[in-house]
């Protein structure tokens, strides 16, 4: 379980990373052409896929019930919340990471698409949310790394 939580944080960081480095790449070399609706439709797909699976982990997570069942059992003992598997927990911060990417990418493709001359924001966004996924990341990853030395 702790394994798989840091590859997916390992997959994220160096995810990221890839981003940020195509990201230098388009701000140093700015001779690029940007297909503002592909990229549009391609990340609205990705957006709508990652909310779903986001919500997906997050009902894994869902540790009780709304139902009339959940009011005859009251006195059972709850559940430990799925969340706090570190693999679940992993897989929803990546999830979450990857939506906020395909966000990020849909914000730049608006601009591009009614302001072509504005490419440069789709590296822009890519630093701005690639900073906010890797800080998302941190108190997950500090979590895995008490687990794999024992603390």
């Amino acid at each position: 379980e702790i394994l798989g939580a840091l590859l997916s944080m390992l997959i994220v960081w160096m995810v990221t990373g890839v981003l940020t480095y195509l990201a230098c790449t388009r701000l140093l070399h700015p001779d690029y052409d940007i297909d503002a609706t592909v990229m549009l439709i391609t990340s609205a797909c990705a957006m709508l896929a990652n909310i779903l699976l986001s919500l997906i982990l997050h009902q894994t997570g869902h540790g009780h019930s709304h139902g009339a069942r959940a009011r005859e059992c009251v006195s059972a003992p709850l559940e430990k919340p799925a969340l706090s598997n570190a693999s679940l927990r992993a897989a929803f911060v990546h999830a979450i990471g990857d939506l906020f990417q395909s966000i990020s990418v849909l914000i730049s493709a608006l601009i591009i698409f009614f302001k072509p001359q504005y490419k440069i924001a789709d590296p822009i966004c890519t630093f701005v949310f690639s900073v906010f996924v890797l800080a998302t990341t941190i108190p997950i990853l500090r979590d895995i790394l008490t687990v794999l030395m024992e603390g």
